[in-house]
């Protein structure tokens, strides 16, 4: 699991959204159709100016999802837990199976503490040690945006590079790197993301599907993640369930003093 963990890529995010779980799931309400007026004073209006109303405050999120991780090699990964977020500072995941609890794992700005709850060990790395595809290290703000299905990087970044009755896509090229977002026009949720490298084939998709509406946001119960990284393929399927983001929450992660350091 740590190795998981460690992968210099975009891989990384998959490890760490391996949250999951069989619970009962609310009823879902597909998103609405959004109708959007743009000032006619904005002659050319950004992707901020268009889609910026579609990013709904919240400061807590929880969900179970169940995830299957897969590799070009033949290795297949199932599991079951849960997460819990509070907005730009903290991602708590609890993940094992069979109902038993292996791992929890604290993120926040400044590092992330791994409880391998099976062997009785911990271990404590450093946030910026989880890099993505151009070696920049990826925030807790980012990983939270990767989860909730919205633009990785701050709107006002993007610039838009098609728009059709269907859908509008927004990009935002960077020296090594370069991200986009594709989203569809009559909802404005995003249907998939890209990260792909300028200079090598590593890349990373995203992909969301199966909205609904939790506590006024637009969710995508179904998110898979496609990355290549040194010609390696990996790819993760999360489903999830009992979406909140209304709930006062708790984010316990004390290391027992009977636990030893993993090497």
């Amino acid at each position: 699991m740590v190795n998981i963990l460690r992968i210099k890529t975009i891989g990384v995010i998959c490890a760490i959204i391996f949250l999951a779980s069989c619970a009962s799931k609310k009823k879902a309400v597909a998103p609405p159709i959004v109708k959007i007026e743009v000032d006619s004073a904005i002659h050319n209006p950004t992707a901020s100016d268009i889609l910026s109303f579609t990013l709904k405050p919240w400061t807590y999120f929880s969900s179970k999802v169940d995830f299957e991780f897969r590799q070009d090699d033949g290795k297949k990964i199932n599991a079951n837990g849960s997460i819990r977020m509070y907005k730009d500072s903290l991602i708590w995941v609890s993940a094992g199976m069979f109902g038993i609890e292996g791992y929890r794992i604290l993120i926040n700005k400044d590092s992330v503490i791994i409880l391998n709850k099976l062997e009785k060990k911990y271990n404590i790395y450093k946030t910026s040690e989880f890099k993505g595809l151009s070696d920049v290290p990826l925030t807790v703000t980012q990983i939270q945006n990767i989860i909730i299905a919205n633009p990785i990087y701050a709107l006002k970044l993007y610039n838009i590079v098609m728009q059709n009755d269907a859908q509008i896509s927004i990009q935002y090229p960077q020296a090594k790197y370069n991200t986009s977002h594709s989203y569809k026009k009559q909802s404005y949720t995003i249907d998939s993301s890209n990260l792909v490298d300028n200079s090598n084939p590593n890349f990373a998709k995203i992909t969301y599907s199966e909205y609904a509406v939790f506590n006024n946001h637009n969710f995508p119960t179904f998110t898979s993640i496609q990355s290549k990284f040194n010609n390696k393929n990996t790819e993760l399927e999360l489903k999830y369930s009992d979406i909140d983001f209304e709930t006062l929450l708790s984010f316990p992660c004390i290391i027992p003093s009977s636990y030893e350091k993993a090497n």
